[in-house]
């Protein structure tokens, strides 16, 4: 059989509705076989969490909100289900939902929670909505197996991350697709068992980590990723409205975006599809007719730059000094002060002179990273061969990503060209040898503007023009007409981009943030007017130029 992965995350299985969707999609592909990962209800795992907390510390409003959470997937099961399938399924649940009660007493009694509990109780969210799903099919006539995935997942930790016994897991498998055999079985994300059995988890976003092992387990021909958005876009579209949707991405472009802060797919989680090259589908559960974001090993060359993806609430560490000039060994002892004190270092920038050494790390470490650091170099600043070693805060870290660039001239000159326009400082730089990244540290009050900018450096035209219009009477309106009617073959046969972003009367305006559609006045519910407000609007700084027409 050839089988096609699916997993679904939280937000994919909110409520009642969202099962429903979930089921519906997954009974209409005309699919071979399917292997069906979950999480659990969104909030659940965070939820489940909170009560271990709450119970060890003998706060006794953990026995209401575990009510509320019992009555919450209860509540789920009766919207979907009708006799006698509710029955079943409410039988199989309730009797967990009394286990997780008599634990979190126990956590009441003993005052603490020991990491093997927590670890249970935060990986029961996904058993109960793959059940949940799993009885849900089976309603609706569709073949479905459960499988709880700590009898199948065999791992073992390590320093980086947790490593999959691929050996041991496949014979499990094995083993239950001979006792079970199925076209669909529905599986839990996110739990897993150590090699001696331990009930353990993959760690946050493990799901995604779990669909792509049982991609790889079942040597599926395709991993879908379905999420609630439509794919991997060009940037956050919360910063920069004109984000864009990346239709193909390579292993690698994936890794370096997801790195730097794109939310959609953990990097760990691309593992074992990249080692089996199997393709990997980032898909809209709420959108299934669009194709979303698909993730091989090709990849393709255009456009040189894929995506600008940041990391924020960093900091940047600098040591510098003219005794460091020459001198072996500097930046080995750097990083084994930082990771002798667990500091994570996001990015590393040197001057070619070796004066300085930079590091950008997370915020939160910032105050350790700098003291263990004057510790590291205390003889030498005693000495002054290091001058100073000093912390600056509300740093973020913005990338840009793509194969293409390497070899591609002018890339870096045009990222910097779109930073000077907007008026943004660079606080350090860095780019690895295979020109697959480039990485600006800037301060955290130009972040935005400099995404903006950076973005439309690379997906926008030069001929972007932003306009503002400033009195739509009669010849006013026809202007405004004709920018209408003109925009598209403008933009099409000159590469002319016009904008209308703002229009304003004797006293109101409406601003738009890319273009205002349909609109020859300011509407009723339109701003009182404020002409150094759109004139701030027009002459946006990620936009290449502006224009007021009166």
């Amino acid at each position: 059989m050839a089988w096609t992965t699916h997993k679904f995350g939280g937000s994919s299985l909110a409520d009642a509705d969202c099962f429903a969707t979930v089921a519906r999609l997954l009974t209409e592909r005309d699919d071979d076989a399917q292997v069906i990962v979950v999480s659990a209800m969104t909030g659940v795992t965070n939820e489940l969490m909170a009560l271990a907390e709450l119970a060890s510390r003998a706060d006794p409003v953990w026995q209401d909100r575990l009510d509320h959470l019992t009555a919450r997937h209860l509540t789920v099961v009766d919207a979907l289900l009708e006799a006698p399938f509710a029955d079943q399924l409410k039988a199989a649940l309730e009797p967990r939902f009394e286990n997780l009660h008599q634990l979190l007493a126990s956590l009441e009694l003993m005052g603490s929670t020991p990491v093997e509990v927590l670890e249970l109780i935060s990986g029961l969210g996904e058993t109960w909505s793959a059940r949940m799903l799993t009885a849900l099919l089976r309603s609706r006539g569709a073949e479905a197996v459960f499988i709880d995935a700590r009898d199948v997942l065999r791992v073992r930790p390590t320093e980086l991350m947790v490593a999959v016994d691929w050996p041991a897991s496949a014979a499990l498998l094995a083993e239950l697709r001979e006792r079970q055999p199925a076209r669909r079985y529905v599986i839990t994300g996110f739990v897993c068992r150590r090699q001696d059995g331990r009930i353990s988890t993959l760690g946050r976003n493990g799901s995604d980590y779990s669909a792509t092992i049982f991609g790889r387990l079942f040597e599926s021909d395709e991993i879908h990723i379905w999420t609630n958005v439509d794919g991997v876009l060009s940037t956050d579209p919360r910063a920069v409205p004109q984000a864009v949707l990346l239709d193909h991405l390579s292993y690698r472009e994936a890794f370096e975006l997801a790195y730097f802060g794109a939310r959609v797919i953990h990097p760990q989680a691309l593992s074992p599809a990249l080692e089996a090259n199997i393709s990997v589908r980032i898909r809209n559960t709420f959108n299934p007719d669009c194709p979303g974001t698909r993730i091989d090993a090709q990849g393709h060359p255009t456009p040189p730059v894929k995506g600008i993806s940041g990391m924020t609430d960093m900091a940047l560490i600098t040591i510098e000094g003219a005794g460091m000039i020459g001198v072996p060994g500097t930046a080995e002892r750097v990083f084994s002060a930082l990771h002798r004190a667990g500091v994570s270092v996001a990015m590393i920038s040197q001057s070619s002179s070796e004066h300085s050494i930079c590091v950008v790390v997370p915020a939160r470490s910032a105050a350790t990273a700098t003291e263990v650091l004057q510790d590291a170099f205390e003889r030498e600043i005693r000495h002054r061969l290091v001058q100073r070693v000093f912390s600056v805060p509300d740093i973020r870290i913005l990338a840009i990503v793509g194969e293409g660039m390497a070899g591609t001239p002018g890339v870096a000159a045009r990222l910097f060209a779109a930073l000077a326009r907007a008026g943004v400082n660079v606080r350090a730089i860095a780019q690895g040898a295979s020109e697959r990244n480039i990485s600006v540290a800037v301060d955290e009050a130009d972040a935005d503007r400099a995404l903006k900018a950076i973005h439309a450096g690379f997906y926008l035209s030069e001929q972007t023009l932003s306009i503002g219009l400033i009195g739509p009477g009669q010849v006013g309106r026809a202007l405004i007409g004709q920018i209408n009617a003109n925009r598209d073959r403008l933009k099409h046969d000159a590469n002319l981009d016009l904008r209308l972003r703002a229009i304003a009367s004797s006293r109101r305006m409406q601003l738009d943030e890319d273009h205002i559609e349909g609109s020859t006045s300011p509407g009723p519910d339109s701003d009182p007017l404020d002409l150094e407000a759109l004139v701030t609007h027009v002459d946006d700084d990620h936009l290449p130029h502006g224009v007021i027409i009166d």
